[in-house]
């Protein structure tokens, strides 16, 4: 209706030659027409509406035309003179165009237009990236002698971030040592120096937790990696990347790399399905000579070009434990213990523990990197003392009644209660189930717990060292990312073996009682072909796990063993293990049945050259 008025008042104007006499030209033509708008392009401000204003000026009538329907103005067209337009509204992340031109008055009026080019963001201030974890490994380098491995030096650490503890950081492996013999190069950032040096199949590395404070941006980890000077690099094989959220199950992540050799840097940008409130990366090499250097991870407005999804935990039984025998002399028992450098709670074995004979059934353990923070560290002196969870009547009393009293003296000192053993009479010795080894860490929990009865039982092999170098491959070869589940057990054919516990060689005192020695001994294993699925056994199938058995007998005859036979001779497979138990126990009962049927020599890291 406006636009019908503006048309009769221009008619009118014309007709009664009053109101423009004084902008005719002389000879009574009408003026040429003029406009100007400015600025010619503005930014919108949701917060200042000064900002949003457009000035017109004309010497006629003017309309407007919009781009978008979505750009909103407070006058849509106006009269000659100065006159301002406001952007009252338009869509975010957008640019529109807004055209002012002129109403023509006669048939030949030439028509004139002007544009300005609206913008507008997205109401947010500039993107600040966050560095959440970021390290160099540089604070400091090796002096001394080789290289370190990660449990024997962390003065490399130089973790800063606004998701890492001050002080509190460290990095978990196997394999990996800090290396600065072939230092970082070429890539933005590169720092040199220091590197993490991967020296096999299945070597890594985990960092610490990192804090994401609950981000809601998505992510960017980078990082410098290699595989020696001069060698090509395969992003899908030689170097993987695992990522784990408030303790789930490792997921694996992408990430992009040049195929050239020598040292470039690698990026992932993903976000999360559901963010995590502290996240790990695990870094695994499948290959040798692999270096990593200068690992960040930061917020970031860049797309994401893969989303993390952690599966729910799933409540699974213990891997490693046989199926439970009701039975009134059987008691089992867990312990749990804080790992040494990480502080985490786990568990530390469960026994099942012959109160009868006073001697264990057998002890169940889980075995995983974490476990080996404190290297290979004993307590000294050896800290034996009775179970916690035992009575002493339960029990074999094969610690000394001052136990509490410990460390006796620095250095080594002994109890001054030497009825601490079992009777020589049987020619039997202290020998632990779950080695003292296998839980390093010098007057840590984890170690002392090793020393409880219930770990312990009399041995007297017809070949030791047939023992040690099981127990010592476990720990040195067979470790991996994956956990390795463990039985070590006592079989009892008969109970014609006594010894007395609280004794000093065949003296025995006020508290000793008989005690059952085992006739034979036995160790079996469990663990994923890989060593690297960052599944739980029980999501894996038939042909990606293994297993094997190992049967001990004892020298109980004070026999003299001739030439010692292969240790080939004593390795079965588990189910065998079981059939020579009478059935008594299932070994690994949530894993398909066919995996503990046979077992390949082979497939046991270093353990064709010891078994021949």
């Amino acid at each position: 209706m406006k636009k019908l008025y503006y048309y009769l008042f221009l008619l009118l104007v014309t007709a009664t030659g009053t109101a423009c006499d004084d902008k005719d030209t002389d000879d009574g033509t009408l003026p040429e027409a003029a406009l100007t708008v400015t600025p010619e392009s503005l930014t919108f401000d949701e917060s200042d509406a000064s900002k949003n204003r457009i000035t017109v000026v004309s010497n006629v009538i003017w309309e407007t035309s919009l781009s978008d329907r979505s750009l909103r103005i407070d006058k849509r067209n106006g009269f000659e003179g100065e006159r301002v337009i406001t952007v009252t509204d338009m869509p975010r992340n957008k640019t529109c165009t807004l055209t002012v031109f002129t109403q023509k008055r006669h048939e030949n009026d030439t028509q004139v237009s002007r544009t300005v080019t609206i913008t507008r963001g997205d109401g947010l201030p500039p993107f600040t990236p966050e560095t959440l974890y970021a390290d160099n490994l540089d604070k400091a380098e090796w002096s001394g002698t080789g290289f370190p491995f990660l449990d024997a030096w962390d003065g490399y650490i130089n973790a800063t971030g606004s998701g890492v503890t001050a002080g509190g950081f460290s990095y978990t492996g196997r394999t990996v040592s800090v290396r600065s013999n072939f230092a970082s190069s070429g890539y933005p950032g590169a720092s040199g120096r220091n590197a993490f040096y991967f020296g096999g199949a299945d070597a890594y590395v985990t960092t610490g937790e990192i804090a994401l404070g609950g981000t809601s941006s998505p992510l960017v980890l980078t990082f410098g990696c290699c595989k020696s000077p001069d060698s090509d690099f395969d992003a899908a094989s030689d170097l993987k990347v695992y990522l784990s959220g408030d303790g789930s199950a490792m997921t694996p992540l992408a990430y992009t790399r040049s195929t050239s050799s020598g040292w470039s840097q690698a990026t992932a940008v993903f976000d999360f399905e559901e963010v995590p409130q502290k996240l790990r990366i695990r870094f695994v090499a499948d290959e040798y000579n692999v270096r990593l250097d200068d690992i960040s991870l930061a917020t970031t407005d860049r797309t994401p070009t893969q989303t993390v999804v952690f599966a729910p935990a799933k409540d699974y039984p213990l891997a490693e434990l046989p199926s439970k025998v009701e039975k009134t002399d059987y008691k089992y028992i867990t312990h749990y213990a804080q790992t040494v450098t990480t502080g985490q709670r786990v568990r530390n074995y469960t026994a099942c523990y012959d109160t009868r004979r006073h001697n264990p059934v057998w002890v169940a353990y889980p075995y995983h990197p974490c476990y080996k923070e404190g290297g290979y560290g004993r307590t000294d002196p050896d800290p034996w003392r009775p179970d916690p969870e035992m009575t002493e009547s339960e029990q074999s009393v094969i610690y000394a009644s001052d136990w509490n009293a410990w460390p006796w003296s620095s250095g080594g000192g002994a109890a001054a209660d030497r009825y601490q053993y079992w009777s020589y009479s049987s020619n039997v010795g202290r020998g632990h189930l779950l080695a003292s080894s296998h839980r390093g860490g010098a007057n840590s929990e984890l170690n002392i717990q090793t020393f409880y009865p219930t770990n312990i039982a009399p041995e007297s092999y017809l070949y030791y060292d047939h023992w040690s170098t099981v127990e010592q491959l476990m720990p040195d070869y067979w470790n991996c990312t994956d956990t390795i589940y463990t039985v070590v057990g006592c079989y009892y054919e008969n109970d014609d073996n006594i010894c007395y516990d609280a004794s000093s060689g065949s003296t025995q005192s006020a508290k000793s009682k008989p005690c059952v020695i085992p006739t034979a001994r036995y160790k079996v294993f469990l663990r994923t072909r890989s060593g690297s699925t960052g599944k739980p056994v029980q999501e894996c199938s038939a042909d990606e796990l293994m297993a094997i058995g190992f049967w001990f007998p004892q020298n109980l005859g004070g026999q003299t063993p001739g030439a010692v036979p292969p240790l080939k001779e004593y390795i079965f497979p588990v189910s065998e293990i079981e059939k020579k138990l009478g059935g008594e126990f299932t070994f690994f009962p949530s894993v398909p049945a066919g995996v503990k049927e046979t077992c390949n020599i082979a497939d046991w890291p270093q353990l064709q050259s010891k078994a021949d």
